[in-house]
């Protein structure tokens, strides 16, 4: 902390924050950290999760050389961090981090990307949450925006109560809506719109429990302007993985080694690439993308420019900066709309 923050006013209420105004101001300034500024900043969240009960991938296994600060006002000090090499994750990009409030950890965070998607888990801790959560809130994800180019935001059912009684109690679906974000789920969507009404009709009406779990049986999303209305309203990157799955048990008798040779094969027969001289990460992220990319009819017949760059998303992701596999992905077309579809199923009811 480099100064202390005196609210001369009221603290900011979640009416006066508008996620569309605060996503479209500029970037934040960044101060990259030196590995040994990170390892502190490391070591201060996994103490402050572990006396919480509390676990995060990103906080036990991030990279300390990568942490970089931002500094948004009113005495806040945002860290995120990413993933070093081998810990990564198959197709996405990920970052985690926390916040500071006047030297004071009140929160933590996660994003993971694909393409211009993010789903965004974000936790204020009890204590702190009516210190302008909604503010904060609009911080983390202007950042991590920033970093991820990413312009839809979802938010994983858990996040606003399901399996989650302390969501529930809460009222974080309410949180969430009230910022702009809509269910995913037509049925769902349909639902909060009911809820709406009653409470704009009834004084003193509170959303039941049991219409707060219903509510939070899906993801719900913010898309910023540009990005393509309801795209990812019915992707998973687990369907991928299942999809993988049925593949493995269908075609190659359950042996993943087998599977991992023969698809790696193939993708390079039909992208050229010699891979003698890639080193293990990068083969792994190659064998990664060819599981996916094993499902995806006519990637023989893509343009040579789209293999190339096919090719230099890979080794991006098997970099010293995941950032720069983020930013490559954004321009690769074909691949967002052959992932986006094998990630999408119909709307099922619950």
């Amino acid at each position: 902390m480099r100064r202390v923050f005196y609210h001369p006013a009221p603290l900011l209420r979640r009416s006066e924050v508008s996620l569309e105004k605060e996503l479209a101001l500029p970037p934040l300034p960044l101060r990259k950290l030196s590995r040994r500024q990170g390892e502190r900043i490391m070591d201060l969240i996994r103490e402050v999760m572990a006396v919480r009960y509390r676990e995060l991938y990103g906080t036990i296994l991030g990279d300390p050389a990568s942490v970089v600060e931002a500094n948004p006002g009113r005495g806040v000090q945002i860290y995120l961090w990413g993933l070093p090499l081998g810990r990564r994750l198959p197709l996405r990009a990920y970052l985690a981090g926390f916040t500071l409030k006047n030297g004071v950890p009140i929160n933590y965070i996660e994003g993971i990307s694909l393409f211009e998607w993010m789903e965004v888990g974000f936790n204020t801790f009890y204590a702190y949450r009516e210190g302008e959560s909604a503010w904060l809130y609009a911080q983390a994800l202007r950042l991590l925006c920033q970093l991820h180019g990413s312009q839809c935001i979802s938010v994983y059912p858990y996040q606003i109560g399901y399996q989650n009684e302390e969501a529930i109690a809460s009222g974080a679906f309410w949180f969430y809506r009230k910022l702009g974000f809509r269910p995913g789920r037509p049925e769902l969507l349909a639902l909060a719109e009911r809820e709406e009404r009653k409470i704009a009709s009834l004084p003193g009406y509170r959303t039941p429990a049991r219409t707060l779990r219903k509510l939070a049986m899906g993801h719900i999303f913010y898309e910023l302007p540009g990005a393509e209305p309801g795209a990812w309203d019915r992707f998973s990157v687990r369907n991928i993985g299942l999809a993988v799955n049925r593949r493995l048990g269908a075609r190659f008798g359950g042996d993943p080694a087998e599977m991992r040779r023969a698809t790696t094969a193939g993708l390079a027969r039909l992208l050229g690439a010699r891979l003698d001289g890639w080193n293990a990460v990068q083969r792994s992220a190659f064998e990664n993308f060819a599981l996916v990319l094993s499902l995806v009819p006519g990637v023989a017949r893509w343009t040579h420019e789209e293999k190339r760059w096919l090719l230099r998303i890979i080794r991006a992701q098997a970099a010293a900066d995941e950032l720069g596999y983020t930013r490559l992905l954004l321009r690769h077309a074909r691949l967002r709309a052959a992932i986006l579809r094998l990630g999408s199923s119909p709307h099922k009811r619950e």
